[in-house]
């Protein structure tokens, strides 16, 4: 937006007095009265995500009445998705039949599931569509170890639950999320599952304002997300000010029109001038003068291609104006739009909260999903909208690096490979470069079962481009948006409480089992994750400098940088919690500790200088980090395999891997 364009909106109250002036002019000569316009009788819209809003209690439980009690008795399903209620946004997720109160949860804990340099790795040609779902890795708690120096840019985040289906409307936010715990989730040191599942989990969200049954849930993207996609969304107003200053010409529009005391004086003088008294017709006349100043305002807008976010959130309709202003202002304008009627989810919609988390019966799984109530034989288990991606190989990993051309390091695509953790996550057919990333809520936890699951996945009825399942990959891979959709459904009864499962197929059994009969304890064995060291420091005896070195473990040993600062009395330029040794343990149970300095040399090696001496450390001034790179997850020996899309439901058109290798185009290896 230019310079000239940002400036409107504080302008555009002054332009609407000076046509107000000349709409006067045309019907009257007497002067201009000098006295002060009144003041507002619309407050600004309230603060978002304040605790309460009665505006919320009075349009929703005036929205519930209409509902019986006995539709509410009937109606099980507490979150639906169905189609969003902002236009061309697709699904959305909805409240079902109960009322969320302030921090009550409203979805169970999910996974996330960390992507790692992906476009360093991939060279592979094309869109990547999980970029328009995935979050930044700074959101999440551990992330920063992944990486050389915390590099958190080159860490993003697939949320696969409410992460990904739940819209974002930043004015009615209504749902935050709880912070993610890193654990391993019962697997032990010598299970073959380590490193085959995020060890990232717990996000749940809850409720920031009351939610009524049938309300859209909304998450916060960010005012960053929408600015950096304004080819996708245009020039969406944004929190808060935006939707103040739209509140602040608005009532001024009003005030100056409608609402002006001044207008009426001049009314009367008029009458006592012509001898008529005809207040109808005089406030017909302030009506059209109020049409006609938000008419001029929408008319700047449209002049300047709808790129001013202040004046894309003041409504196009006039007469609904006050109406938007006395019920909380333009930023609530659609709050009514977001909530449906129960029988409309039940028709349109589908339930998304038939399973729960928990930890999984099926050995090496770790976590699992299990259903939250009956679900009869061909019912619904949980909707899955489908992420697609046109290669595998844009997830494709490499272990060993080489030097290209300009000196850089780059992978060397002829020595070791893996792919990211998300493909485990996703659907395959081994006669398809395609995969397809469920990302309903909880269904990333269904676990396999080869021999007695209880559940499959079929194509969904109703799907945003069914075509698709006709059409070459080659012809929508590279689509900017979801288009297909998986249903999970019970292939029996399934009681409550009963772990969900489906067959993984064929392909992945071989190869799991391979795994399994080949695993060994990987190297270093006295390998720890650091979060599990931590929840076991205050018993743990540290090693001192006589001992095996931390790092041998793939783990270092910190110390919290107020600790540091206050210990060496603020004298220690430090922006980051340095590693240390300890030297050793002092008679009253503190610590003598030297600070360690790592960093790359001229030969691109990693060496450590020992820096100052600390007396005195107490033990809470410490924790674990892993190093860089070091989660079993990273690991060439962690299981990696697609669940496999069955073939008597999978496009024959789509099978194209015998022509993988002309399709899989890459960018030049220098770049």
């Amino acid at each position: 937006m230019s310079k000239a364009m940002r400036i409107w909106p504080k302008l555009i109250s002054f332009l609407l007095a000076a046509v107000l002036a000349l709409t006067l002019s045309s019907s009257s000569n007497d002067d201009k009265n000098n006295e002060e316009i009144p003041t507002k009788r619309r407050s600004s819209h309230p603060e978002p995500h304040t605790k309460h809003h009665p505006r919320h209690d009075s349009h929703q439980q005036q929205h519930q009445t209409s509902l019986s009690s006995a539709t509410n008795k009937f109606i099980e399903c507490g979150i639906y998705l169905a189609p969003s209620s902002i236009p061309g946004s697709g699904l959305g997720m909805y409240a079902g039949n109960r009322t969320f109160h302030v921090n009550d949860i409203v979805t169970d804990e999910d996974i996330v599931v960390p992507i790692f340099e992906r476009e360093w790795h991939s060279n592979v040609k094309g869109k990547f569509l999980w970029d328009e779902y995935i979050w930044n890795g700074d959101v999440f708690d551990g992330m920063e170890q992944e990486m050389e120096n915390g590099d958190m840019d080159e860490i993003s985040v697939a949320s696969p639950g409410v992460g990904a289906a739940a819209n974002s409307y930043m004015s009615l936010v209504n749902v935050e999320d709880n912070d993610v715990v890193t654990d391993m989730a019962g697997i032990a040191k010598d299970s073959p599952g380590r490193g085959a599942f995020t060890i990232y989990n717990g996000r749940s969200f809850f409720a920031l304002d009351l939610i009524r049954p049938g309300q859209e849930l909304f998450v916060s993207y960010g005012n960053k997300y929408f600015k950096s996609r304004k080819r996708i969304y245009g020039y969406l107003p944004l929190p808060d000010d935006d939707y103040d200053e739209a509140d602040d010409i608005l009532n001024t529009a009003l005030e100056l029109t409608i609402d002006n005391e001044d207008l009426d004086d001049k009314r009367y003088e008029l009458q006592i001038q012509s001898g008529k008294a005809d207040s109808s017709a005089w406030e017909a006349r302030k009506q059209e003068m109020w049409e006609d100043l938000h008419s001029f305002i929408v008319d700047v807008a449209d002049i300047y291609n709808r790129t001013s976010r202040v004046l894309n959130a003041v409504p196009t309709n006039a007469s609904i104006v006050e109406a938007v202003l006395d019920d909380g202002g333009t930023a609530y304008q659609d709050l009514n739009r977001s909530i449906k009627e129960l029988h409309w989810l039940e028709e349109n919609g589908q339930c998304m909260d038939n399973i729960r988390t928990g930890v999984s019966s099926i050995p090496h799984a770790g976590r699992g999903a299990f259903a939250s109530r009956f679900i009869p034989k061909d019912g619904l288990v949980s909707p899955a909208p489908l992420i697609h991606i046109k290669n595998m190989e844009m997830i494709r990993t490499y272990f060993d690096l080489k030097r290209n051309s300009k000196g850089f390091f780059v992978p060397d695509r002829k020595g070791r490979s893996s792919y990211q953790l998300i493909l485990n996550y996703c659907f395959a057919h081994e006669q398809s470069t395609l995969l397809l990333c469920p990302y309903g809520l909880l269904t990333s936890l269904i676990n396999h079962s080869h021999k007695n699951p209880n559940t499959k996945i079929v194509w969904a009825k109703e799907m945003r481009h069914k075509e698709w399942l006709n059409q070459p990959i080659a012809d929508w891979g590279d689509e900017y948006h979801t288009g297909l959709q998986f249903d999970f459904v019970a292939t029996r009864d399934i009681s409550a409480g009963e772990e969900i499962s489906i067959d993984y197929g064929n392909a992945w059994q071989s190869e799991w089992d391979k795994h399994v009969d080949s695993f060994v304890i990987p190297e270093p064995k006295n390998y720890v994750p650091s979060f599990g060291l931590n929840e076991l420091l205050e018993e743990l005896e540290l090693r001192t400098v006589q001992d095996r070195e931390y790092e041998l473990d793939n783990v270092q040993l910190r110390c919290h940088l107020h600790y540091v600062k206050k210990l060496f009395h603020g004298g220690i330029a430090m922006k980051e919690d340095p590693a240390c040794r300890i030297v050793r343990k002092l008679e009253n149970g503190t610590y003598l500790v030297r600070i360690v300095n790592w960093f790359q040399n001229d030969n691109d090696q990693t060496v450590c200088d020992t820096g100052k001496l600390m007396w005195g450390v107490p033990k809470a001034a410490f924790y674990f980090a892993d190093m860089p790179l070091s989660r079993d997850h990273h690991q060439h020996w962690a299981f990696r395999h697609a669940m496999m899309i069955p073939d008597e439901i999978f496009p024959d058109i789509w099978r194209n891997i015998a022509d993988a290798e002309s399709f899989t185009e890459y960018e030049d290896e220098d770049d």
